[in-house]
């Protein structure tokens, strides 16, 4: 029987983000709106929750210096990237590189500004955040969207890939 009160020390948690990282997943990056600018934050944790009513969820780590930006927001943009968009994944991926002047953003939703190009731009109000662990998994309310067609961005073992758009 698995030990519900595991405990990783640096080794072995190591080990664990390793064992994980072996999930390709695409790559999105946050926008919230914050007076003037936008802050925008990578995510890799992102999904789809439930289409009726669209809810959709990304993680956000509770120690992050974002969240002071993320968690009273009354809502935020999700952009899932394109492979050519690797730039902006690490943009918003460091400390300190992640402010968007609002020159630099798509304001055709007024309120949540939006990357002007994305694969997908999905633009939500905040529905809920719940507490699980170390992160607070980010609940948002999809209001809507926009879609093309590409090749995605995805990360996988600790480098980026690319997922091929092929339709049949």
């Amino acid at each position: 029987m698995p030990n519900a009160d595991l405990v990783l020390d640096d080794l072995s948690r190591s080990a664990y983000r390793a064992a994980l990282g072996g999930f390709a997943t695409g790559i999105a990056v946050v926008l919230a709106p914050v007076e003037d600018h936008a802050i925008g934050m990578t995510v890799n944790s992102f999904t789809s929750v439930s289409l009726d009513p669209p809810l959709v969820l990304w993680c956000l780590g509770d120690k992050s210096d974002r969240g002071v930006h993320f968690r009273p927001a009354p809502g935020f943009v999700v952009n899932i990237l394109g492979a050519d968009q690797r730039d902006i994944a690490d943009r918003c991926a460091k400390r300190g590189r992640y402010r968007f002047e609002m020159d630099e953003l798509d304001h055709s939703h007024p309120g949540l500004p939006a990357l002007p190009v994305a694969l997908t731009r999905l633009w939500c109000d905040a529905y809920d955040q719940i507490t699980l662990g170390d992160h607070i998994a980010m609940v948002g309310r999809v209001q809507a969207f926009d879609h093309k067609g590409g090749d995605g961005l995805t990360y996988f073992s600790g480098g980026y890939g690319r997922a091929l758009f092929a339709r049949d």
